[in-house]
């Protein structure tokens, strides 16, 4: 069966065209996500949300599909379609920081990393994903598997700075 026919796919592409809709919406400010919730800005808990999900489901996924091969494609699935949410969640918080402090960009440094190599994973992930009969370049795999450490280290990086620790 080929990639493209399957639901997965199709969440997949909906997921991403929600993700550009979002993230210019959120850019041009046509709508605010820029009030408190508690101590934190509403914008910031949908990236916290997001980057929960990315740092707990990620290791897990990795440990499951060793652990539990027989789930793999369920696995892949739960990986696929709930790291694009998250990339959704994140993708809102960048592009309402980003229209708000584009006067500031020294104030983006950090967080403009953390985008680009979030954006590295997506689409390697999408490309090693969904490829059909065609082998991907070699090193795509790599990249998606290694950028995931580098990732982490910027998440760090990125939160020890917005929480005044660093």
């Amino acid at each position: 069966m080929k990639n493209y026919k399957t639901l997965e796919f199709w969440l997949t592409l909906i997921l991403l065209l929600a993700t550009v809709i979002a993230s210019i919406a959120a850019y041009v400010f046509w709508y605010r996500l820029t009030f408190f919730v508690g101590s934190y800005l509403f914008v910031h808990w949908l990236s916290l949300i997001g980057t929960a999900f990315i740092a707990v489901a990620t290791p897990i996924h990795y440990i499951l599909k060793r652990k539990r091969p027989q789930n793999f494609k369920k696995m892949l699935k739960i990986h696929t379609v709930g790291n694009l949410s998250a990339f959704l969640l994140i993708s809102i918080h960048f592009a309402q920081n980003a229209g708000r402090l584009a006067v500031a960009l020294q104030r983006l440094e950090i967080g403009l990393t953390l985008y680009v190599v979030l954006l590295l994973i997506v689409a390697t992930g999408i490309v090693e994903r969904y490829r059909t009969n065609v082998k991907p370049l070699s090193y795509i795999k790599g990249i998606h598997k290694y950028t995931v450490i580098i990732l982490s280290l910027v998440i760090l990086i990125h939160l020890l700075e917005g929480f005044n620790l660093l």
